[in-house]
């Protein structure tokens, strides 16, 4: 995992402690499906800092019985819960950390996932360990739904998500088209249609920007954005002409 600036050395040390307990606890590792931006970088396919912990829980139910247990990490790491949902299982975790550094570390885990999701065993060669994850084609999938459904749920963009459908398209990774049926209710071309649209309207510059300069060095930082909207938009339309012609 690119690791942006020196001082969040300490945060992704503080991440990767949290995961490798989650991950070496079997109560808690057989329940939970890793996934998200980090998962995305420990397994090589993609280049930039991710700062949150996130997984699926395919047994929504299970969620009660894996509070206490997710608590029982928390205080074994010296971690304080800064505040958490009461419904789901999210939770912002504070370490110990000078006042101009990151103390805080987002961990989510999702209890409504897409019946279309499949799962793979992933070695996490980083971290020496073994887990549950999404596929390649599942993360993929998910990723090119969450950049619309953020703003439908909320109004928020996360410049983040298209810097990643840029990195995913352009290794030419496989998606699962069902995941992004099942979860925008669209056909799979129809709804890459939309997410082009999308973007020609509401993403800017500057937002890619915001979002985005925390988690990149500032080199490539620069030469990210120098061409972003285009070639996401270029590799999106790239994407639909296939599909179309087969």
């Amino acid at each position: 995992m690119i690791l942006p600036k020196p001082e969040d050395a300490k945060h992704k040390y503080q991440m990767y402690r949290l995961l490798t307990a989650i991950l070496s606890d079997n109560s808690l590792a057989n329940k939970l499906y890793f996934k998200g931006g980090t998962c995305a970088s420990l397994r090589g396919i993609l280049d930039r800092f991710s700062v949150d912990l996130d997984f699926d829980l395919v047994d929504g139910a299970a969620r009660i019985e894996l509070r206490p247990l997710l608590g029982k990490v928390f205080t074994d790491l010296g971690l304080t819960i800064k505040d958490q949902s009461r419904q789901h299982l999210q939770f912002f975790l504070k370490y110990e950390a000078p006042a101009w550094q990151r103390n805080t570390i987002k961990l989510e885990i999702n209890d409504q996932v897409s019946p279309k999701n499949t799962y793979e065993s992933l070695n996490l060669l980083e971290l020496h360990l073994y887990c549950q994850a999404q596929t390649i084609e599942t993360m993929v999938a998910n990723k090119l739904y969450v950049a619309t459904a953020r703003f439908d749920k909320n109004g928020s963009i996360a410049g983040r998500d298209f810097y990643d459908i840029r990195h995913f398209l352009v290794q030419g990774l496989p998606v699962n088209q069902a995941v992004v049926e099942e979860r925008s209710g669209f056909k799979y071309v129809d709804y890459l249609k939309k997410l082009v649209v999308f973007i020609q309207e509401n993403v800017t510059d500057e937002l890619l920007y915001q979002d985005l300069n925390p988690l990149l060095p500032a080199v490539s930082l620069k030469r990210s954005l120098r061409n972003l909207k285009p070639e996401v938009l270029g590799l999106l339309n790239d994407e639909i002409k296939r599909k179309v012609n087969t």
